[in-house]
């Protein structure tokens, strides 16, 4: 069927929603649109209570960033947005409904909308950016068995997310495994990469500055990666570390071991949510990018970062096939060791960013290669 224009329903937040699932749902349905699919795009009239959500706001209206037509109806704490999101859906009458899946919070709606699309003879593929919440609760297990068991089938796009559904249903084959594309939508920056690193106020700016962004969570590694930049600087290197991204850990506990290490002028730390358009500044300012994580499967930060073309040091657990394919650029090290991150850092930090041309070959390849796996029966 995949030679042949589908109509695709996909749910899910999209622009002006902010953040990594955002970014992801939106260049989605701009390629399937692209691809001359019809294609109906249901987001949220709201997401989380503001008790769920640590940051100051969900939204981002900063100009520049890519939309795609879609209609607000699904509020997740409430039953009405449900039955209307199934009536919009069975009303457009899909060959497939996509469905992403990150958080148990969307469980009750999502049980309850797939099984009436079920009633309506609707196939469901539920799209697995994290099968647990990467702070996993007792009540996550039952919650997850309950709601995915509807799924008709799944795509995947890390190896460990795999495991995990076969964990729950050893029995199921319909697993496609694709690895998360990447990305290159981001406005680019007019300035040099001197005067970025003057601009966000670096005292020299010759000095290699390694980057560190997205929302910082325990499980992205940050204390490793600072005990990396003081190993370095022990070594006699002379580094910048810059930090972006909004803080959702306790800020305290990093300035405390900043302050210990004795790291604090050779670190820029912007607590803020990045908005679009001042995305490229920072990474354009950086030589590499670092993902220390300690845990979880994939990180869309990183594939920004392969974006625009960085070097990249990522820990093996987040390394996919997209990842181990590019030697050239990528350096795959040990979770939770500053010794090893620190090498593979300073290894990396002399290579060259990736080639315009090969980018935007791998950029949509990698795009095609998802795209094809919904299509594909």
């Amino acid at each position: 069927m995949y030679g042949a224009s589908m109509r695709i329903s996909l749910i899910g937040p999209v622009t002006p929603y902010r953040g990594g699932i955002a970014h992801f749902t939106t260049q989605l349905a701009k390629r399937l649109k692209d691809a001359g699919h019809d294609i109906q795009v249901i987001s949220f009239k709201k997401q989380y209570p503001l008790w769920l959500y640590p940051g100051e706001s969900d939204k981002d209206y900063s100009p520049g960033r890519e939309k795609v037509d879609a209609e607000f109806l699904l509020t997740p704490m409430n039953p009405i947005s449900w039955g209307k999101t199934v009536r919009a859906i069975s009303a457009f009458n899909p060959d497939k409904v996509i469905l992403p899946w990150w958080v148990t919070f969307w469980g009750p709606a999502f049980w309850y909308i797939m099984k009436k699309l079920k009633e309506y003879g609707l196939r469901a593929t539920i799209l697995i950016h994290n099968t647990y919440p990467h702070e996993t609760k007792l009540f996550d297990q039952w919650i997850v068995k309950k709601t995915l068991k509807n799924a008709d089938d799944f795509i995947v796009m890390a190896e460990g997310e795999k495991e995990k559904l076969l964990n729950i249903f050893p029995k199921y084959q319909n697993i496609k495994l694709v690895p998360h594309p990447i990305y290159q939508f981001f406005t680019k920056s007019n300035l040099s990469k001197a005067e970025l690193r003057k601009k966000l106020g670096f005292k020299s700016t010759d000095v290699p500055v390694i980057l560190f962004f997205g929302f910082v969570r325990s499980y992205k590694g940050l204390s490793v990666l600072l005990e990396a930049t003081n190993i370095l600087l022990s070594q006699g290197k002379e580094i910048y570390l810059l930090i972006a991204g909004e803080f959702w850990d306790n800020r305290d506990d990093y300035e405390q071991q900043i302050k210990q290490l004795g790291l604090k002028n050779h670190i820029k730390i912007y607590d803020r949510y990045i908005p679009d358009n001042e995305v490229a500044e920072f990474f354009n300012a950086a030589d590499i990018f670092v993902a220390p994580y300690t845990g979880g499967t994939q990180s869309g930060s990183l594939k920004m970062a392969l974006g625009f073309g960085l070097p990249v040091v990522v820990t093996e657990n987040i390394a996919d096939e997209l990842i181990r394919k590019l030697p050239e650029v990528c350096k795959i090290v040990p979770a939770c060791d500053a010794m090893g991150l620190a090498e593979g850092i300073l290894e990396n930090l002399s290579k060259p960013l990736l080639d315009k041309m090969i980018i935007e070959e791998i950029h949509n390849i990698s795009w095609q290669n998802l795209t094809f796996s919904i299509l594909k029966e």
